[in-house]
């Protein structure tokens, strides 16, 4: 009989040593598994905000391939350098510095809603609207294969010599 009691006591005691451990194991295998499903959902989360993100007031910012003004990029300056006029009043003001204007170049290659994102002054900012309303089709942004609306960013520094 006493042989039995202290058998039972020797269970007791160590249940009460290996229940906290059986305790931590398995709450170390849900923490783990929930961090799991957090993590997921996170990363799909990421994902999906990106492509919200991209698509801002009609057209994307970051596209797969940006549209392509015919000649490239230097092309594109030529074109802004010798189509751009010096305001006269704003030469006799002695007024400089750099437009950056922002554009969308359509689906179809055209360019529209032509803004300034950061002016100098109204004269310079006007002729700097005028020019990129004037720029020819680009080839368009391609997101996934497919021609889509891009926002395109290009900066006119208007210097006196």
């Amino acid at each position: 009989m006493k042989t039995q009691n202290s058998f039972i006591k020797s269970i007791d005691l160590s249940l009460l040593l290996v229940l906290p451990i059986v305790f931590l194991a398995l709450l170390t295998f849900s923490l783990n598994a929930s961090a799991q499903k957090t993590t997921k959902a996170k990363t799909e989360n990421a994902a999906t905000s990106d492509d919200k993100e991209v698509m801002k007031e009609g057209a994307y910012q970051k596209v797969d391939e940006m549209p392509l003004f015919p000649g490239g990029d230097t092309a594109l300056l030529k074109y802004i350098g010798d189509s751009t006029h010096y305001p006269k009043e704003a030469k006799i003001k002695a007024i400089q510095g750099k437009v950056i204007t922002r554009f969308m170049v359509k689906a179809d290659g055209t360019v529209s809603n032509v803004s300034v994102l950061r002016g100098v002054d109204p004269l310079l900012d006007h002729e700097a609207v005028r020019v990129v309303a004037t720029l020819p089709k680009f080839t368009p942004g391609k997101l996934k294969g497919k021609n889509v609306p891009v926002w395109y960013v290009v900066p006119i520094t208007f210097t006196l010599k």
